[in-house]
């Protein structure tokens, strides 16, 4: 079980064309946030629980939580998975990202070279080459291209 001021990762869905008043009103109350460039209807508050759950039932954010269905609680996204999927946004800021992107069981890997070194995801092989998948467990994701020699296949149990 986490601190009770643990900081994490929670997401809120928020209605089109609301991200600038958003980042704007987060940064002036020195809330952490990451708001994908091409899908700017979800941000990601990096902040503990409570002051989350405050910052929307108080008006100052307009928007609905995800809610992680088998805890039944906000859902928490771990830091790993978004310091990769921000890494990857950050590098490559007009790659598609969506959520209607079939996300197929594919081989766990890690890149071991280029600006995307170290970053975890899962390859997908397509008619045209092989797709780096990052992203947010049910929520989102980013798809690049990526060389099959820019990754290795890791372990999993």
């Amino acid at each position: 079980m986490a601190p009770k001021n643990h900081i994490g990762w929670f997401v809120i869905i928020t209605r089109w064309g609301q991200w600038k008043k958003i980042a704007e009103r987060l940064a002036a109350l020195n809330v952490g946030f990451f708001i994908p460039r091409t899908y700017n209807t979800l941000v990601f508050l990096h902040t503990d629980k409570t002051r989350a759950l405050n910052l929307v039932n108080s008006g100052e954010i307009k928007g609905r939580f995800l809610v992680d269905h088998g805890t039944r609680t906000l859902l928490e996204v771990p830091d790993k998975q978004m310091d990769a999927f921000i890494r990857v946004l950050t590098e490559y800021p007009d790659i598609p990202v969506g959520t209607d992107f079939p996300i197929t069981k594919g081989t766990r890997v890690r890149v071991t070279r280029g600006p995307l070194k170290g970053i975890e995801g899962e390859v997908e092989e397509t008619p045209n080459g092989a797709q780096l998948i990052v992203g947010i467990q049910s929520v989102i994701c980013a798809r690049i291209t990526i060389a099959r020699t820019d990754v290795v296949p890791i372990d999993t149990p």
